[in-house]
């Protein structure tokens, strides 16, 4: 019997929030980023839970498509891909405690950078292929060849990062793709033959100029916000979209005031909306005053502060608001006020910013 209530509990349940995302839009951009370069493959970057669409999901979606590898950040990332039965390979690209390797043999290769991991991966992690991430001139992660040549480990691939993708005329482009044919040069003289030789993300690909140059010195792109539909080329499909539900109905009268601090005062009596969503959950909360949402095709914007768990809209456009319609909050149309690209704008930052700071508690359904 409780068996059976449980079911029906499970069956009855109606999340108030959830993200949508597009399987097909995703395979599109997949496909269409490969096409770009018959000579680059495509390793999707699904670190930050998959820039927010979910990285089991992303990489459930991307596995049949049979990529040379998956990106992640971290060895907790690279874990959960594991858990769900990922099968293809997995980069480790961001830091790894030394530490972590001794516990026990891992099936994951590693971005190596620092001397003291280097040391490790040959001493506990044999079996384990290396990425030699050089340093060009970004400044950040770099490790010496001399000091790869003398661990021995087995070195997969070499890569590093373009801080720049302005074009064949940027100085700091310019001096990155130098100093990466010196490395490559050197891996050369070393006899060191790495399968994948990457520099390249989104925008070097993207972009004709560099995507011609880098072409000529790799075989491969770490693709991430591209992958997910949002960048400068029209070819791309946004793959997600945040939607909740109206959840309470009021009047705000002429002259009262809304949320914390009082940060909206109304000159007339408007119908407002309270939506059970807020900044905890990604809404962005310089979206304050400024951002708007859509229900019903109407645009409906953001009044007040928003707050930890809900936003205040405006719905007084609004023909015969009902409670529990639904609110679509970031848009996965570009040209819709409330798309990704254009609450980044309104909130001056990336949608990388966005993307990342939706809670990974959200369900996110493939459509």
């Amino acid at each position: 019997m409780l068996s059976k209530l449980l079911k029906l509990l499970k069956k009855d349940y109606q999340t108030l929030n959830k993200i949508e995302v597009s399987k097909a839009n995703l395979i599109h951009n997949y496909k269409y980023l490969s096409s770009l370069n018959k000579g680059i493959r495509i390793a999707p970057v699904i670190k930050s839970n998959g820039y927010g669409h979910g990285i089991v999901e992303v990489a459930k979606i991307l596995d049949p498509l049979n990529p040379p590898f998956f990106c992640v950040d971290s060895l907790f990332e690279a874990y959960q891909l594991q858990k769900s039965g990922i099968k293809i390979p997995i980069l480790i690209t961001g830091y790894t405690n030394p530490e972590n390797l001794k516990v026990k043999k891992l099936p994951f290769s590693f971005a190596v950078y620092t001397k003291d991991l280097l040391e490790a991966i040959a001493k506990y992690q044999p079996q384990a292929g290396v990425h030699i991430f050089v340093d060009t001139g970004m400044r950040r992660e770099g490790v010496t060849l001399e000091d790869v040549k003398k661990s021995g480990v087995r070195v997969k691939g070499l890569m590093s990062h373009l801080a720049s993708t302005n074009g064949k005329n940027d100085p700091l482009f310019n001096l990155q793709i130098k100093q990466f044919k010196k490395a490559l040069k050197i891996v050369k003289e070393y006899k060191i033959s790495p399968r994948w030789i990457h520099i390249a993300a989104s925008g070097g690909l993207i972009n004709k100029e560099t995507n011609e140059i880098i072409s000529q010195i790799s075989n491969l792109s770490r693709t991430g916000i591209s992958l997910y539909g949002l960048g400068d080329d029209k070819n791309l499909k946004p793959t997600l979209k945040l939607i909740t539900h109206l959840g309470q109905i009021k009047i705000l009268r002429r002259g009262e005031t809304s949320g914390y601090d009082g940060a909206f005062s109304t000159k007339k009596d408007l119908n407002i909306g309270i939506l059970p969503i807020g900044y905890n959950d990604g809404v962005d909360r310089r979206l304050s005053n400024k951002g708007m949402v859509i229900i019903n095709r109407v645009i409906c914007p953001i009044i007040g502060r928003v707050s930890m768990n809900i936003t205040i809209v405006d719905i007084s456009k609004l023909e015969n608001p009902q409670i529990g319609m639904e609110v679509l909050v970031y848009s996965d149309n570009p040209s819709d006020p409330n798309s990704m690209q254009n609450c980044a704008k309104i909130c001056k930052t990336i949608t990388y910013d966005l993307l990342v700071n939706l809670d990974s508690s959200i369900k996110r359904i493939i459509i």
